[in-house]
């Protein structure tokens, strides 16, 4: 072996980095067997999370909420008397200027095709009675289409599919003109697609090798961080199912996200460790010596990342959302499972690979020298010039960036979850215009039989509301279906529910108001507390993290700020691409809040990255010296984090949800605008403005900036 070239201890002292050297030479082996057969054992485990994921209203619901209460006594009953939990397709046949004699017979044929399937296609109950439109140019009737395996998250997609099978024949015995769809929550169920986990695995997979495969160059090297991350997802899979099992809602959503974002931070942490892993082999002989060295160095750094994001993740604890509660132990555990991985995995393959895992680029103790960019020297150094002046124009051009969320608009209709244009949404249509607004998605009303007639007449009497039709009794409440006159999913169907759950009380209080519109309510309403309690508190703990790190209090508000204000432009880009590039109609009300989550604590990763570096190169260069170098030599390897991370969330566009998509798209363009702009020039640029000052009130640097 080479002699290195790092400090000289006194003959017979164990320096801290000997001791730790001795300690990986021995359990680099036990560690990688120890991580390999846990991924064995923990595959089935982490395969059955989306058996228990939970995507009904009720899950993500607070538990008080009326809506909450009234699907919890539903799913009682159901249970109680052993029927299937189900939701209703709607069929539905309209022709302008009236239906004919012909049109009439196909429904009714089109009614018996339904119900001949009753027994014969798994999941369908039968077809309920023929209801026509009070204008004559439309009729439906309705089927129940039951759960597979009392699931209460999905429908049987099959049984939708021989329902439109079964009607369509018998709709084209009618003259041209005649128009059918079928629609209702079990139609929109299985419109949502069937795009697996799995699929968004794999296409992860193959994004973070390609990237790995162009940073690294090497045979090798390129599959030690994604087998590490690999690892790492399905520990945090196991744990996701373990803690759905234990109660937690889990959405799908929420099951998507921790794919991506264990691949995402789990790959910048290998990044990270790798770059300074190389650069410490060029100055070390032994590879334990280098791994000891590495350890010290990028350890606190990366502990403070994960302790930042776990940080954030865990102050959804306070949220009243149901699925964004769960979120933050699933969240929590994906992050500790990435930095676990990293720190252990990662290091005992490499050690047990040694210098080959760099072939064919070998970094030899005998030619030192650290990896730097002349690109980003030379982006460093035009910032240096004139500091003051970028960062103000960065901050002006970040805020013109913020203008587009002027084009946000939140929207609560599950039906602008579906991409395309699929046979719900034109079942949606032609029902909103021949039928009650409200008819696609009535209310559930329940009441005490006490007040089961004063809260069916307050009903019939309240504004928006177009018929009250009794229901069968559920759980010893009399029950209504009570569809609105406006849109219930609209700021005006919104106001008839809270202005009907107000008369109730006043005069019907045991009375609840229940139903899908009602529950997509109760999340706005819980999503807007959310969003002004959780925002300030992941700031809070992002700020104390950062403190902690860099043991100062200025740098640590100047990035909080830079991360707010990253925020704010990357929705503001994300807004205009989903309107006026995607044409989505609207924006979930819970999302902005999942955004705000990944983007403020993972977009600040990466200025907490270079200023960490800053501060160290400061000790003997002063600041200004010191963040240009760091900016220098971490330049490569945070862009490359940067760019895996944004990819691997992008990947979320694949699933044909179109909240998924939106939170992908909108975290990947911040992760970007994060590590293109303002880890590049915003936070350089304020360093040097500040000086030495950013570091207080800790000791300043021992060297002066050269003047």
């Amino acid at each position: 072996m080479r002699s290195g070239k790092g400090p000289v201890s006194a003959p017979g002292a164990a320096t801290a980095d000997d001791r730790l050297a001795r300690l990986l030479r021995r359990l680099r082996w036990p560690v990688a067997v120890l991580w390999i057969a846990g991924i064995v054992v923990l595959v089935p485990l982490a395969s059955g999370l989306a058996a228990v994921t939970n995507d009904t209203a009720s899950a993500g619901l607070p538990s008080g909420a009326q809506s909450a209460q009234v699907a919890e006594l539903q799913q009682e009953a159901q249970h109680a008397s052993g029927r299937p939990v189900s939701q209703q397709a709607i069929v539905v046949f309209a022709r302008p200027g009236g239906m004919t004699p012909g049109d009439l017979a196909a429904v009714t044929a089109a009614r018996a095709a339904a119900g001949a399937l009753d027994g014969r296609a798994g999941g369908l109950g039968s077809p309920g009675a023929v209801q026509r439109s009070a204008d004559g140019d439309a009729a439906l009737f309705t089927v129940a289409v039951s759960s597979p395996q009392d699931s209460v998250t999905s429908v049987d997609t099959r049984a939708v599919t021989a329902v439109r099978q079964a009607v369509a024949p018998a709709a084209s015995r009618a003259r041209d003109g005649l128009r059918v769809a079928v629609t209702g929550d079990a139609a929109v169920t299985a419109d949502s697609g069937s795009t697996t986990l799995s699929a968004l695995l794999l296409s992860t997979l193959v994004i973070v090798a390609v990237i790995l495969l162009l940073v690294y160059r090497s045979p090798v090297l390129w599959l030690l961080p994604l087998i590490t991350a690999a690892g790492a997802v399905e520990l945090a899979r196991a744990a996701a199912h373990g803690l759905a099992s234990a109660g937690l809602t889990v959405s799908y959503l929420s099951s998507a996200i921790v794919i991506v974002l264990v691949f995402g931070v789990a790959s910048d942490y290998a990044l990270l460790l790798v770059h300074r892993y190389r650069e410490e082999l060029w100055h070390h002989a032994a590879c334990e010596e280098a791994m000891a060295a590495t350890l010290r160095a990028v350890l606190p750094t990366l502990a403070a990342s994960a302790a930042t994001v776990t940080g954030a993740m865990l102050c959804l604890l306070a949220a009243e959302s149901g699925s964004l509660h769960g979120l933050g132990p699933i969240g929590a555990v994906a992050v500790a499972a990435s930095f676990l991985a990293e720190m252990t995995f990662l290091p005992a393959l490499l050690l047990i690979l040694r210098r080959a895992a760099f072939w064919p680029r070998i970094p030899a103790p005998d030619a030192p020298g650290a990896e730097t960019s002349r690109a980003w020297a030379a982006i460093g150094a035009w910032a240096a010039r004139r500091p003051a002046a970028v960062a103000l124009s960065t901050v002006l051009v970040l805020g013109l960036a913020c203008a587009g969320l002027m084009s946000l608009r939140l929207s609560s209709n599950p039906l602008n979850d579906l991409k395309g244009h699929p046979g719900s949404i034109a079942g949606e249509q032609l029902l909103a215009a021949h039928f009650p607004a409200g008819a696609i998605a009535p209310l559930v009303l329940f009441a005490p039989r006490s007040e089961a007639e004063t809260a069916a007449h307050l009903a019939r009497d309240a504004s928006g509301v177009a018929t009250v039709t009794p229901d069968p009794p559920v759980s010893g409440y009399a029950a209504d279906s009570v569809a609105l006159s406006v849109s219930p999913y609209s700021a005006r169907g919104f106001s008839a529910i809270a202005a009907l759950r107000q008369e109730l009380a006043r005069n019907a209080p045991g009375a609840l108001v229940g139903g899908s519109p009602a529950a997509e309510y109760d999340i706005a309403q819980a999503a807007g507390r959310d969003t002004a309690v959780i925002i300030p508190l992941v700031l809070l703990v992002i700020l104390l993290v950062i403190t902690v790190l860099l043991r100062a209090v200025v740098a640590p508000l100047v990035l909080v700020l830079t991360t707010a204000l990253s925020f704010g432009a990357s929705f503001g880009l994300a807004s205009l691409l989903w309107r006026y590039g995607f044409g989505y109609p609207g924006v979930d009300p819970q999302i902005p809040l999942y955004i705000f989550m990944f983007l403020a604590a993972l977009g600040v990763d990466y200025s907490i990255f270079l200023s960490a570096r800053a501060r160290e190169e400061s000790r003997q260069a002063g600041t200004r010296q010191g963040t240009l170098r760091a900016l220098t030599v971490t330049g490569g390897v945070i862009t490359a984090a940067g760019v895996i991370l944004a990819a691997t969330f992008a990947a979320l566009a694949q699933l044909p949800s179109v909240s998924v998509t939106e939170v992908g798209t909108a975290i990947a363009i911040g992760v970007l605008l994060d590590t293109i702009l303002v880890r590049t020039v915003l936070v350089p640029a304020a360093l040097i403005t500040i000086g030495d000052r950013i570091w207080w009130p800790g000791p300043r640097p021992s060297a002066r900036d050269p003047q």
